[in-house]
């Protein structure tokens, strides 16, 4: 009776998965128009590079993933690949969270002690989350009977601990949102500028979504059957691309739309100069 349990879990997997990679298809076409509106033709800083990254490493992981889903390797070795996968996975991630400590740190008027505090506290629970999980891995593996006839090591499953990795970015979001709301209450409580408004409330919903995503994903790991742990991986990456894509987005029209009206609070050109209570963005 276990066999078709674990089959039906990781199939459920595979499907899951290889659909999340038809929903990052279908957004880019769905917001191809506003890229090219707001991001092709300025100029490449900080905030494009991340940008870019965020937006099309995720391809490259989904389809990575996708391969893993519907190939057969049966007499494969595959951890070189799982742990190339599982890099891009990271780093599209990270770039994802790059573009939200931007618009943080734009939030707090481009505090540079700010900035470094979210640096390191983002380093640190990347090396936390990667080098417990690999521990914890490690302590928790079945040992290896040299009698044993080899098995594959190709089977789309995750262990239990990569839980651990969702903690640890549901507490750094968890941060970013307390400097968001402390910094909106303070002082832009009364403030009713459409790009102040766009900053906070785009800021909102990403961690939102990404918290109970994340959470979503610690229960999965944690409580249901183990073939099915993989079942999120590719929709919360996918989630992360098309979240901080369409956050950036809205914020450059909300800034267009300051510049043509009367000036706000915050400025989002890197280039330009800030004007009495404007701060220059990077975000440009």
């Amino acid at each position: 009776m276990v066999a078709p349990i674990v089959n039906t879990g990781i199939q459920t997997a595979k499907y899951c998965n290889v659909a999340g990679l038809g929903v990052l298809i279908f957004d880019y076409f769905l917001t191809l128009e506003p890229e090219v509106r707001w991001t092709w033709n300025r100029r490449w800083n900080t905030t494009r590079v991340i940008f870019v990254i965020s937006r099309y490493m995720a391809f490259v992981a989904a389809g990575m993933t996708s391969y893993a889903a519907i190939a057969t390797r049966a007499n494969e070795d595959c951890s070189n690949f799982s742990r190339a996968s599982n890099a891009i996975h990271i780093i599209s991630i990270v770039a994802a969270e790059g573009l939200l400590i931007i618009r943080t740190y734009v939030f707090w008027k481009q505090n540079k002690k700010l900035l470094v505090v979210l640096l390191v506290s983002a380093a640190i629970c990347i090396a936390c989350a990667v080098s417990i999980t690999q521990v914890a891995s490690d302590l928790l593996a079945t040992p290896v009977d040299p009698s044993a006839p080899p098995t594959s090591n190709c089977t789309f499953q995750a262990g239990r601990t990569s839980a651990i990795q969702y903690g640890f970015l549901i507490v750094y979001e968890l941060l970013l949102l307390s400097l968001m709301v402390f910094k909106k209450n303070r002082d832009y409580k009364n403030s009713k500028s459409r790009l102040v408004k766009a900053v906070f409330q785009g800021g909102m919903q990403y961690i939102t979504a990404m918290v109970f995503v994340s959470l979503a994903n610690i229960l999965i790991m944690s409580v249901v059957p183990a073939s099915y742990n993989m079942l999120m991986n590719l929709p919360q990456l996918v989630l992360h691309s098309m979240l901080a894509s369409r956050v950036l987005f809205s914020l450059r029209e909300s800034d267009q739309h300051e510049l043509d009206g009367s000036l706000g609070t915050l400025q989002m050109s890197t280039f330009r100069p800030a004007q009495r209570n404007q701060v220059v963005s990077s975000l440009d």
